[in-house]
């Protein structure tokens, strides 16, 4: 689906047109091959790059060819599928600026209601809004996977963490390595576009380019920590429940040691041949007792050694 946009500085309501004019931002959602064609065609792009755009492992970076600029990007967008980032084709020719995302995501809602103050014709502070939305989308996330793993670390805390609770620390973990491999690339996108060799930069645009590369310095330095956080969780589960194991299985062979004991003795008196107390009235109780002295001596032993 393609929606034409476009506002200027006399009149900045944002418009749906039927037709492209220059300084329009075309947003192209889930194109299929056919609308690929048309808009390489038309608009003069590389059909690879477009091709590339809707690739689901598409990595971060900026190529120019032609004299049209694309960058290719990353948002955060883990409701979509098994994937936990999404690509993000922009495009930036001399007349417009197109979008091309693989499937319908909300990344660039704020843009497309009119939400955000802009005009279409300023075609570089437009594209600079909307790399500042895709490091918005990573910093909710991450804001939200961070009071996730405070309730998982509060429930380990409390012994309380299942084996599902555990999968998910798991695949937290995996959702924000693949953060980490696509806001490093992302970090040199922006640091390239800072030479003025891809887009036209202003003073006002080069702080602004400045403000998200912090910014994504600090999403990085974010991501970092909660992996940390949540491979030392990992770790501690695995200590917390090989000790666990561990006394279990320490409980289970001294029990297995206490019960040998009644066994040996009661086999020995077993035995069909002459053993002491054998005609004596008291003889059971005599074993019984000297039974008992060895299995409360043996567990007194255990737990001076700490074996219990």
């Amino acid at each position: 689906m393609t929606t034409i946009f476009f506002s200027q500085a006399r009149d900045r309501a944002l418009q749906q047109l039927e037709t492209p004019r220059a300084g329009s931002w075309i947003h192209v959602v889930a194109p299929d091959e056919a609308e690929l064609d048309e808009l390489a065609e038309k608009f003069g792009l590389e059909r690879d790059n477009l091709t590339d755009a809707v690739d689901l492992y598409e990595a971060p970076r900026v190529e120019i060819e032609d004299g049209v600029v694309y960058l290719f990007t990353r948002y955060c967008y883990p409701e979509g599928s098994d994937i936990a980032t999404e690509p993000l084709l922009i495009v930036y020719t001399s007349d417009y600026i197109l979008t091309i995302c693989r499937t319908a995501t909300p990344i660039l809602a704020r843009l497309t209601e009119d939400k955000i103050e802009f005009v279409t014709t300023q075609k570089t502070k437009m594209i600079l809004l909307m790399l500042n939305e895709i490091n918005r989308s990573y910093d909710l996330h991450i804001k939200r996977l961070g009071r996730r793993v405070l309730q998982l670390r509060a429930l380990m805390r409390q012994s309380r963490l299942s084996n599902r609770e555990f999968i998910g620390i798991i695949e937290l973990e995996e959702d924000l390595n693949e953060f980490l491999s696509a806001l490093q690339p992302q970090a040199l996108l922006f640091n390239s576009l800072l030479n003025g060799k891809y887009l036209r930069l202003y003073e006002e645009d080069r702080d602004i380019i400045e403000d998200i590369e912090r910014s994504t310095a600090e999403l990085i330095e974010l991501t970092r920590g909660r992996i940390r956080s949540l491979s030392g969780m990992r770790q501690a589960y695995d200590t917390i429940a090989t000790n666990n194991l561990n006394a279990i299985f320490k409980r289970l062979t001294s029990i297995a040691i206490f019960l040998a004991i009644p066994t040996v003795i009661s086999g020995l008196w077993g035995m069909n041949v002459n053993v002491p107390f054998k005609d004596t009235t008291y003889g059971f109780w005599v074993v019984v007792t000297f039974t008992a002295v060895c299995m409360i001596s043996a567990i007194l032993v255990f737990k001076r050694k700490r074996w219990l």
